[in-house]
């Protein structure tokens, strides 16, 4: 395992800041698709907390969901490690951002209605004891709402794999995932921690039919269609009530 402080070198070099931007993080703001997906996240989460109340965001990165989640009405918190992506947040969306990283961060016990985690999980050096810190400061029934990459179950781009012999490109930096789960066990991290799992999936939110191969269109559909029906999506999605 890296150190912190090797893994928080990686966070704030230019080359992973600049491989943000290569990968098109810069959509959030006008991306209709982007837009579409936070609506549906923010639908299911009030639909458990029709309230609004608090939220705190951990790993808020360049503060989208923050910012989507004020105007909705929700009182807003947010942590992350990367100092460039706090101060984007500040100047595109007056966002105040705490800087620091889940494992080392002091968090008030019982302050949040709702603590929204998308891929950070798997970059922490101790996935349990960080979710048992967000189970304290969670009020009681909050909601826990974590997603998390499905690296190894992802069925679709296994099918790519044997059918074009084609892999997936690899990262332009070094990858940060320290670990790695399948929908079964962090199921059952979140049960021992303390949860009870209300909802879970393996979504994919690139989903295009498009091909140039004879009958790829219709191969691309049976594999969306496989990878739902067997839980099999690139993403592991779940919303959590504390118990």
């Amino acid at each position: 395992m890296p150190s912190q402080e090797e893994v928080r070198h990686i966070y704030e070099s230019h080359d992973y800041v600049d491989s943000y931007d290569d990968a098109g993080e810069e959509f959030a703001i006008a991306g209709d698709k982007f837009v579409e997906q936070l609506r549906e996240r923010f639908d299911r989460i009030e639909s458990q907390l029709p309230g609004r109340g608090t939220m705190l965001d951990v790993g808020a990165s360049r503060g989208y969901f923050m910012h989507a989640a004020r105007q909705r009405g929700w009182q807003v918190n947010g942590l992350e490690a990367g100092k460039e992506a706090i101060e984007f947040a500040k100047r595109q969306f007056d966002l105040e951002i705490a800087h620091g990283v889940i494992e080392s961060v002091e968090l008030p016990n019982d302050r949040y209605d709702c603590v929204h985690m998308s891929h950070v999980l798997e970059h922490v050096l101790d996935p349990r004891g960080c979710i048992e810190k967000l189970h304290k400061t969670l009020k009681r029934n909050g909601l826990l709402v974590i997603e998390v990459p499905y690296e190894f179950g992802d069925l679709f781009e296994r099918a790519r794999k044997w059918f074009l012999r084609r892999s997936r490109q690899s990262n332009s930096v070094p990858s940060t995932h320290l670990h790695f789960f399948t929908l079964a066990t962090l199921g059952k991290l979140l049960q021992q921690t303390g949860f009870e799992v209300i909802y879970s999936a393996t979504p994919r939110r690139n989903r295009s039919n498009d091909s140039q191969l004879p009958l790829g269109t219709l191969v691309k559909s049976m594999a969306y269609w496989a990878e739902y029906r067997w839980k099999r999506g690139p993403l592991i999605e779940f919303y959590a009530r504390k118990l």
